[in-house]
């Protein structure tokens, strides 16, 4: 009776215990075929027990084979059975449990039954999950992003590190954790920076941001990294980690516009002075011309006016060239020309030079014999440049040596000095645009830094090359240009135009327009020399009386006036009857491609660039009177 009293009680205790537990208990057979006993129904609520069907029952479809596994490999060891797997709830909605039994055995070590308990899991199950997804969008994320990322321990051992730092280190995952940064190969100066920085963020608690080259699988480059704390949920900080950036074309980018922020500065500089030289003997000549001049003094500052105003035009005809070049806006003349007339040409635009510097000019060219496809203005262009340089560059009482041969398919043309030379490390930029590379400061010469610029770009345009040899200062230079020769077949010869002037008596009627009085003026006196009667208009309302009271045969307007510019002129002169007859010429400052096309559009017949060289002035005059004009464009 005692006994019985003694199980009951003891029964009692372990319904309350169950009764008071959120979990599951439960006997299985020996076999875990039958569910023999429930107690708790939080997930289940079986019809009857026991019950053999209990796994297809209450067990997820795609989990029921692997707690057939466990509970085969638990009755072979007779040992305990513990699994986690999905669980059909009463009320048809899913859940996780986590199930572990122990098996009941006999005098004799058979299991008899399986005592066992099952654990709501659920919620931490679905924490799980949300946390593996949140891991999952970040890991996408690190490994997608540009820069690289990483985690330290406290012992600065690596934790963590993106698929962008393993490339750059050259391993794998497995292979980077777990090891610190000299382990990884960083040199040790900079694997002890990263330990102190590791260090100062652990004890500050605040960010440390810096800045280290690195030699990886990407070669030598500059990153820009942040190194932060992690802080766990007991308030302490628990790693650091830190984010790298690859910077080293944002510092080359920022080292080029500082630079080019120099040669600007400097190229204006230079320009200034440039513009001033010419100047400062134009001024003086025109004191002169008010000072009562004898006839020799008139002479002289004729010629001095003269000359510093081709320097002037000189200097912004090479600027234009460089702009035209770089956006595609030259078109070459080629034709077959020897290169004699080439390099004559070019000589004799460089006599002023060599000669002022009383050098010795050597000159070994072949006769006739070499000939190339080229623009020959070009081309001259590109030999004066050379010619003036190494007269420039030379100290006064130098060689200059002009060489000129075949080499099978090629042209080779050298214009050698013993000058100044150029340094090494120099070489290489001297073809760039703005650069002029003096080896001390005692060398100061004009220029603008443009001449060699102009040169590379002109013997490309020909599909040639250039080099520069020197073997450094005060050895002197040496410019080699090569040029395809021409084919043995002799091009057929452009037909000449004759064109017939009328005679000189006819006395052609021009207006000029321009709101600068000087430059109107100046060019009337210029027109009526070559026997024109001109009337001149400072803005666009006179221009219109003009063209009813004048009727001039030949307009020259200038397309920067206040008011009403030259393009609206020309487009309101074409709607009057008198306009449809006068021929129009744009005579601006700006002679861009895109200004020719605007001219034409607006009904001008021609484009001129200031300031108009006599000689083309005539040759308009010519073209106009023989009214051979046409839409021939003439850019000066």
């Amino acid at each position: 009776m005692l006994a019985e009293d003694a199980l009951a009680e003891s029964e009692a205790r372990f319904r309350a215990l169950v009764t008071a537990s959120a979990d599951i208990v439960y006997r299985m057979s020996a076999d875990f075929g039958e569910l023999l006993q429930l107690e708790g129904l939080l997930f289940i609520e079986p019809s009857s027990l026991p019950e053999r069907d209990w796994l297809e029952k209450y067990v997820h479809p795609d989990d029921r084979q692997l707690l057939r596994d466990a509970n085969a490999a638990a009755i072979r060891c007779k040992s305990v059975f513990e699994v986690e797997h999905r669980i059909i709830r009463a009320d048809g909605s899913l859940g996780w449990t986590h199930s572990r039994a122990v098996p009941m055995l006999d005098a004799n070590g058979e299991i008899i039954e399986w005592i066992g308990m099952a654990t709501d899991i659920t919620s931490r199950k679905a924490a799980e999950e949300s946390l593996a997804e949140q891991r999952r969008m970040y890991e996408a994320i690190l490994t997608n992003t540009p820069d690289l990322a990483y985690v330290w321990n406290l012992e600065h051992r690596f934790i963590y590190a993106n698929e962008g730092l393993l490339r750059m280190w050259g391993c794998t995952l497995e292979q980077a954790i777990g090891k610190n940064c000299l382990e990884l190969g960083y040199e040790p100066w900079h694997a002890a920076m990263h330990d102190r920085e590791i260090e100062q963020v652990i004890a500050t608690r605040q960010p440390v941001r810096g800045e280290v080259p690195f030699t990886g699988a990407f070669g030598r480059r500059v990153y820009d990294y942040l190194l932060v704390p992690v802080i766990g949920a007991s308030g302490e900080v628990e790693a650091v980690a830190g984010t790298t950036r690859d910077v080293t074309e944002d510092k080359q980018l920022a080292s080029s516009l500082m630079e080019a922020d120099r040669r600007k500065d400097e190229f204006l500089a230079t320009l200034a002075h440039e513009l001033r030289n010419p100047l400062a003997p134009i001024r003086n000549a025109v004191q002169l011309l008010k000072s009562n001049p004898t006839e020799e003094k008139v002479r002289l500052s004729r010629e001095i006016i003269d000359r510093q105003v081709h320097h002037m035009v000189r200097l912004v005809d090479d600027l234009m060239d460089v702009s035209r070049i770089t956006i595609g806006q030259v078109n070459l003349r080629n034709e077959r020309v020897g290169l004699k007339r080439i390099l004559d040409d070019a000589l004799e635009a460089a006599a002023p030079a060599i000669e002022a510097g009383k050098h010795r000019l050597v000159i070994d060219v072949p006769g006739e014999s070499l000939k190339l496809e080229g623009d020959n203005t070009r081309l001259s262009q590109v030999f004066q440049n050379l010619l003036d340089n190494a007269a420039k560059y030379t100290p006064p009482g130098g060689v200059i040596t002009l060489l000129a041969e075949q080499r099978g398919d090629a042209i080779v043309v050298s214009v050698r000095d013993t000058g100044i030379g150029i340094p090494a490390d120099a070489q290489a930029r001297v073809f760039e645009l703005f650069t002029r590379v003096h080896p001390n400061d005692r060398i100061k010469t004009s220029g603008l830094g443009i001449g060699l610029a102009l040169a590379k770009k002109l013997v490309e345009l020909h599909l040639g090359s250039i080099e520069v040899r020197s073997d450094g200062p005060g050895s002197g230079s040496e410019f080699i240009v090569m040029l395809p020769a021409a084919a043995e077949a002799q091009a057929p010869k452009a037909p000449v135009v004759q064109l017939v002037a009328r005679a000189p008596d006819d006395n052609q009627r021009v207006l000029v327009v321009d709101d600068n009085r000087d430059a109107a003026e100046s060019l009337a006196m210029l027109l009526e020399l070559d026997n024109c009667t001109v009337s001149v208009a400072h803005d666009g309302l006179q221009a219109l009386e003009a063209l009813e009271s004048f009727k001039p045969q030949l307009a020259l307007l200038d397309i920067g006036m206040p008011g009403m510019d030259g393009y609206e002129l020309a487009r309101r002169i074409r709607a009057t009857r008198l306009g449809r007859e006068v021929q129009l010429v744009a005579l601006t400052g700006w002679g861009q491609a895109d200004d020719k096309k605007r001219a034409a559009e607006s009904g001008f017949d021609q484009h001129l660039t200031k300031p108009v060289d006599p000689e083309l002035l005539t040759e308009l005059l010519t073209r106009s009177r023989s009214e051979e004009m046409g839409t021939f464009h003439i850019s000066l």
